[in-house]
């Protein structure tokens, strides 16, 4: 099932047939005001407190310095109602700690549909390999501010992830570097797959 909401740039896709990849940076690129261990938790926090009233799936989620990226599924074609509510909550805790008044992120959430399996595990590596890039941890389950450390560790979240996470054999496979053309489209936001296109908002 498809429910297109005319968007004031892009035509949003409501679906429940496949995930999406998430991100959005900070307004000019700038770095979270917080610590990033505080606005880890902002974040989880609002993952939280949205999921309870738009009910989604949360495959991954990772956070960098400026930005973050999610990968979510939603059963109730509610991607828009999460994305609002879980955006606001976050801004409006950093605001409150910080007493800053201009806009935390700089634009609205880019969105990408997954629908294919192979491009599925490419944006799972592709979102995990984040921190290992950037050169802050050399393997992707070390990087604290990651649902995979913690699922890797067995240390409790707000929201549940698939099991498939746990396997050994996922560690390899994650760990494997994209390569440098798979990576650049990723970026670009030119990647094509399966049935539909993916868009970019």
């Amino acid at each position: 099932m498809y429910i297109f909401l005319t968007m004031p740039r892009k035509k949003l896709i409501k679906t429940n047939e496949f995930p999406y990849h998430i991100t959005i940076r900070c307004n000019n690129k700038e770095w979270f005001d917080l610590h990033l261990n505080t606005i880890w938790k902002i974040c989880l926090n609002a993952i939280d407190k949205s999921n309870f009233k738009h009910l989604v799936d949360i495959h991954s989620f990772v956070l960098m310095y400026n930005h973050y990226h999610l990968l979510i599924f939603t059963p109730h074609c509610n991607i828009g109602e999460f994305m609002q509510m879980m955006n606001f909550r976050i801004s409006k805790e950093i605001r409150k700690r910080t007493g800053r008044i201009n806009r935390i992120f700089g634009s609205r959430y880019r969105w990408f549909l997954v629908n294919d399996n192979s491009y599925y595990w490419n944006v799972v590596k592709y979102i995990f390999q984040n921190p290992v890039r950037a050169g802050m941890v050399k393997r992707c389950e070390d990087y604290p501010y990651s649902t995979l450390y913690y699922q890797q560790r067995n240390i409790n979240l707000p929201f549940s992830l698939p099991e498939y996470f746990n396997e050994k054999l996922f560690l390899t496979m994650v760990n494997d570097y994209l390569e440098k053309e798979r990576l650049n489209e990723f970026r670009q936001g030119t990647v094509k797959q399966g049935r539909l296109r993916v868009f970019a908002r």
